[in-house]
């Protein structure tokens, strides 16, 4: 329970620290826009500086709702399967069994897609 919440705070932590970071380059992003006098370089730069916050907050996010299916996933590994829980079940076996191996990458790929289909399991 106390491993929980401690992983809860850093995560908030960071993603604070990520918040304050993108509005401040965010920021000199659109000076950057504003104090160009037009000119397309300074335009251009100024843009991609704003859009590397809003890219980083996206796949923080995308890695934040990847966790919390994840860590439900595992929770209900638990209790008793039901049809449709087949093949992200399956998807696990195979991560357990690359990881075993020492093949990271696979690993990844198949907790990746025991992940899809747990979440395709739940939305049928």
């Amino acid at each position: 329970m106390r491993e929980k919440a401690r992983e809860r705070i850093t995560a908030l932590v960071l993603f604070v620290v990520l918040a304050f970071y993108s509005v401040t380059i965010g920021w000199r992003g659109v000076l950057l826009v504003t104090d160009s006098g037009g000119r397309v370089v300074p335009v251009l730069l100024g843009i991609a500086v704003v859009l590397m916050p809003v890219v980083a907050l996206w796949a923080i996010w995308r890695l934040v709702l990847f966790a919390r299916d994840g860590s439900a996933m595992m929770q209900q590994q638990g209790e008793p399967a039901g049809p449709q829980d087949e093949t992200w079940r399956a998807h696990l076996v195979e991560a357990e069994a690359h990881r075993q191996a020492g093949e990271r990458g696979a690993e990844q790929r198949a907790y990746r897609a025991a992940v899809r289909a747990w979440r395709e399991s739940r939305s049928a």
